[in-house]
């Protein structure tokens, strides 16, 4: 049995987070913390893995952690979220489609976020609402995946509202068959009103060792411009297929830095429900559920 090549994906894994760093390492007060949800998760299998999602994703929900892994898609796909239970009025939703043809694969999706109930004068109150509307392209070639996004943001509060334009771009390689690795770079060119947001740097690597049959093992690190810190993220996974290999199971756990997340899934042909119980790494916002739809046909 061919062993995973553990110097050489630490040589790679280490070439390319000092790029990561280097490309970022200035902290600055440019840095406004504008549509946070757009650096955490979507999808609640991703969410459950601590959302070390970039060298996984492969379901319609690439279009958000990595573009290029909609080229795994076959044919058709789509993906949502629900988010429950979330403090302080908030809200994050999510909804996505996917295709595959001959020319590539092609991907739209939709998040909204947001704070209902804002205070504003007196007895008054508004909702804050955030959108981000994302167009993908992917391609591949041999066991090398790359792709696209065009990202559109809005915002909206008591009727005061802003949009802005950017791109993301992200590859994946399965340099062994018990290992990938991803990179997507996220964000370029936003600016909502005057702030700008800040790009956005992930880069993961997925281990399947075939010593753990059903095992899969996806590490991540995060790196925003201007801020000094680096967020961590790992995972763990279970999966089970039954006789009838129609049906499946999934176990999963996760540490989002330094959050807890744990969930569960249960297949069924090409439809995969998903659970995911978190707590936000932030103390004061407790925890929260998110419930997944996903299909791949």
């Amino acid at each position: 049995m061919t062993r995973i090549p553990w110097r050489k994906i630490a040589v790679i894994v280490g070439v390319f987070s000092a790029v990561l760093v280097g490309m970022t390492a200035t902290a600055s007060a440019e840095d406004n913390h504008a549509f946070p949800f757009l650096r955490t998760g979507v999808g609640a299998r991703a969410w459950a893995l601590g959302n070390a999602y970039v060298a996984v994703a492969g379901d319609a929900t690439s279009g958000f952690f990595n573009p290029a892994g909609l080229a795994k898609i076959q044919q058709w796909g789509f993906a949502s979220m629900l988010s429950v239970d979330m403090s302080y009025d908030r809200k994050q939703n999510y909804v996505a489609v996917a295709g595959n043809f001959d020319f590539g694969a092609i991907g739209a999706s939709w998040m909204n976020a947001g704070i209902d109930n804002v205070p504003v004068t007196g007895q008054t109150a508004a909702d804050y609402t955030q959108n981000a509307f994302t167009l993908s392209y992917a391609n591949m070639s041999c066991n090398f995946r790359w792709g696209v996004n065009l990202l559109i943001l809005t915002d909206d509060f008591d009727g005061n509202g802003n949009s802005g334009i950017g791109g993301d771009v992200g590859v994946q390689w399965d340099f062994h068959k018990e290992a990938t690795l991803g990179f997507v770079g996220q964000h370029f060119g936003v600016k909502i009103g005057e702030d700008r947001l800040p790009a956005n740097y992930r880069l993961g690597l997925a281990l399947k060792p075939d010593m753990l049959e059903g095992f899969m093992f996806p590490f991540e690190i995060q790196k925003t411009q201007h801020r000094g810190d680096i967020i961590f993220r790992m995972g763990g996974e279970f999966t089970h297929t039954f006789e009838n290999a129609d049906y499946g199971t999934a176990l999963r756990a996760g540490v989002d830095d330094g959050a807890f997340t744990i969930g569960a899934g249960l297949r069924f042909k090409q439809f995969m429900l998903d659970y995911a119980y978190i707590t936000e790494a932030e103390n004061f916002l407790g925890e929260n559920h998110k419930f997944s739809l996903i299909g791949n046909f």
